[in-house]
């Protein structure tokens, strides 16, 4: 008699977490959508929203991995406490929720970076 390797409980919360990050990652990025502002906007106003949008699009990367990492050893823990297979989907998911966490995290600060930018180049952005 030979084993399945992939039981139907790793497939099915595999499964679940990718459609979740599937859905999530068809929403806007924080750092995409559009600024607020409280006035009129300058002729300059597209041109610096170019350039501060590249300055923080040059943001580290490192909270996805970091996530991810961390993300997959607490996976890895609280499935260890069952089985052998519910610790290996553990990671999986864990790892896969981490990246998704770390990426939004780095979204938002890149988001704040080009407000920032705009703000120092006497826009009036408000969020």
């Amino acid at each position: 008699m030979t084993q399945n390797l992939i039981s139907p409980k790793l497939t099915l919360t595999a499964s679940v977490t990718a459609l979740g990050l599937l859905v999530s990652a068809c929403g806007l990025s924080p750092a995409a959508e559009p600024l607020r502002t409280s006035g009129p906007v300058s002729v300059s106003y597209n041109n610096d929203l170019v350039e501060c949008r590249q300055i923080a699009a040059q943001y580290d990367t490192e909270m996805t991995s970091e996530g991810a990492i961390a993300g997959a050893l607490l996976g890895a823990a609280v499935g260890a406490t069952e089985s052998h297979e519910d610790a290996i989907a553990g990671a999986a998911v864990g790892g896969l929720l981490g990246a998704a966490e770390g990426k939004i995290e780095q979204e938002e600060k890149q988001r704040e970076m080009i407000i920032r930018c705009m703000q120092n180049r006497d826009h009036p952005v408000i969020g």
